[in-house]
């Protein structure tokens, strides 16, 4: 239970705090239409407003059969609006990069299949991807369990942002590394970044997004 004291705490930079704060952590937007759907901030419905935001928590492989029909009840196939598709990579799987590549395969192939997005692609010009971002995990801090280090340390998610990058080429996709980015940020438990870090992060996904073209 997020206390008052948590409350006061858990705001502004310090709200990524996991170890403590995780309690007012929201994870997919399915939640948030069932316990509180009028806080949403850009639902369709708003008078002027035109953008769909939604956000799915896929963090295993094999990824369930429900989380995938939930991800393809969530694509509108409506032609005439503009998509685009982020698939943020965590440490689910200890930086596993066949299970990764398997996951992101599954993924980019239910979005594929609602929106024929490989067949637009041979019609359009030479060197352009799919509007599908992946990013992947940050840098490690001081603080990571000296457990991990091994299969999450630094060395292990170098390799794992340069491998991804590959297979996102491969796949046509694009790719956004955050570990050079993040490797002087503030990181509570070693892992997550305090809100300066995630804005960042944020500024560099809105910036991709200026660059999709129609």
């Amino acid at each position: 239970m997020l206390t008052t004291e948590n409350r006061e705490r858990c705001f502004c930079n310090d709200q990524f705090d996991v170890t403590d704060c995780s309690v007012q952590g929201i994870y997919k937007t399915e939640d948030v239409i069932k316990h509180d759907p009028f806080s949403l901030v850009c639902p369709r419905l708003l008078p002027g407003w035109s953008t769909d935001l939604r956000m799915e928590q896929m963090v295993r492989y094999p990824i369930e059969e429900v989380e995938l029909e939930r991800l393809e009840m969530a694509i509108d196939t409506n032609p005439s609006s503009r998509k685009a598709f982020i698939l943020g990579h965590g440490l689910w799987n200890d930086l596993e990069i066949d299970k990764s590549k398997a996951w992101m395969d599954a993924v980019i192939k239910v979005i594929d299949s609602k929106l024929r997005l490989r067949m637009r692609l041979r019609t359009l010009r030479q060197g352009r991807n799919m509007p599908i971002l992946l990013m992947t995990p940050n840098a490690a801090g001081e603080k990571k369990s000296d457990e991990f280090l091994v299969t999450q340390g630094n060395k292990a998610l170098v390799r794992f942002e340069r491998s991804m990058a590959r297979e996102a080429a491969r796949q046509r996709i694009d790719h956004l590394g955050t570990w050079n980015m993040s490797i002087q940020a503030n990181l509570y438990d070693g892992v997550h970044m305090d809100m300066r870090g995630n804005l960042l992060k944020a500024m560099m996904v809105v910036n991709w997004l200026n660059l999709l073209e129609g």
